[in-house]
């Protein structure tokens, strides 16, 4: 699968390999997000019935010109484009996508969990008004209220395990109740959400997702910057679980800006022979140097050890006081 993005946000041009494990690093506002989000938004425009919605509900207008596209590809059975002009945008597509890529989850922040079991009360309380005739609509961030779904109710599907996996890392289970609720469950404790971790909620999102039969072979999970509210160590932890699912056939999109996930990904998918793809995010462009991961990593790494050559400019500055007297 190959998406291309042109001026679009921060993006001035972006031709992004997703097969396996694709990995995007650069620092803050360079369009790593912006990535994932078209993705996402792309493949539900085009097997969903509202077309030109997604885009609508994820990205503002002024997030694109009269210049902007969107081109997927997957295979050579499926390719969509998107293009927008000064008055109408404008979709084009051909073949038939293939069914399992119609599943695609986005990441955004673990602060969602603190809202999952608010999520169910308001589809409750929408579906008892609905009953009188009353239709009120609670307006949430599509992304949002896409993943609250997932978290709250259960696929048909027959999903990848990695339950047992992550309650080795975080020493526990969430555990979801009839009515959607979730728990924290540690040493038989039950914890309230609000008072978990929220790094034990990064791992938390794809325990449930795995319990819940939404991680599954050929659909794309995107995590923007996962990173975050993790331990260095953990970030480990989450960079080997994510090649496992790469290895168990998800197709994921990582944006990062952490050296430890970066270099993580790159040895854990190198140790299992995952298919690896990375990226550098820099000055409007988003591409791999020379088609080439290792000059691509080269680059990355130089860019994320820039905090040290300040450390190195202090130490120096401080030494020449030192001798100065």
């Amino acid at each position: 699968m190959e998406i291309q993005l042109k001026n679009i946000g921060m993006i001035k041009e972006a031709s992004i390999k997703i097969d396996g494990l694709t990995v995007i690093a650069g620092e803050n506002d360079t369009g790593k997000s912006t990535v994932g989000k078209a993705l996402f938004a792309m493949i539900n425009e085009v097997t969903k019935v509202h077309k030109l919605a997604f885009f609508d509900r994820i990205f503002h207008e002024n997030y694109f010109s009269n210049q902007s596209h969107v081109f997927i590809k997957i295979d050579d059975t499926f390719q969509a484009s998107l293009t927008w002009n000064d008055e109408d945008k404008i979709l084009e597509s051909e073949g038939k996508i293939p069914k399992e890529f119609t599943n695609v989850i986005f990441i955004e922040t673990p602060f969602v969990m603190n809202f999952v079991n608010s999520f169910s009360q308001i589809n409750k309380i929408q579906s008892r008004l609905s009953l009188y005739g009353d239709n009120i609509i609670i307006d949430l961030p599509f992304l949002t209220s896409d993943l609250l779904f997932k978290l709250s109710i259960r696929n048909n599907n027959d999903g990848i395990k990695i339950i047992n996996e992550i309650k080795k890392v975080i020493g526990g289970f969430f555990e979801i109740d009839d009515i959607g609720n979730i728990d924290f469950i540690k040493n038989n404790k039950k914890i309230d959400i609000l008072n978990t971790a929220m790094g034990i909620k990064t791992f938390g999102i794809l325990q449930i997702l795995s319990k819940n039969n939404y991680l599954i072979k050929d659909s794309i999970l995107i995590l923007d910057e996962p990173e975050v509210h993790l331990h260095p160590k953990w970030q480990l932890k989450m960079a080997e679980l994510i090649v496992l699912l790469v290895q168990s056939g998800v197709k994921i999109l990582v944006n990062s800006h952490s050296p430890y996930m970066i270099e993580a990904l790159q040895r854990y998918s190198e140790r299992e022979k995952v298919t690896a793809d990375f990226y550098l995010a820099e000055d409007g462009y988003i591409n791999k140097i020379n088609d080439s991961n290792s000059q691509t990593l080269e680059k990355i790494f130089e860019k994320l050890s820039e905090p040290f050559d300040v450390f190195d400019e202090m130490d120096s500055q401080s030494m020449k006081s030192l001798l100065d007297g």
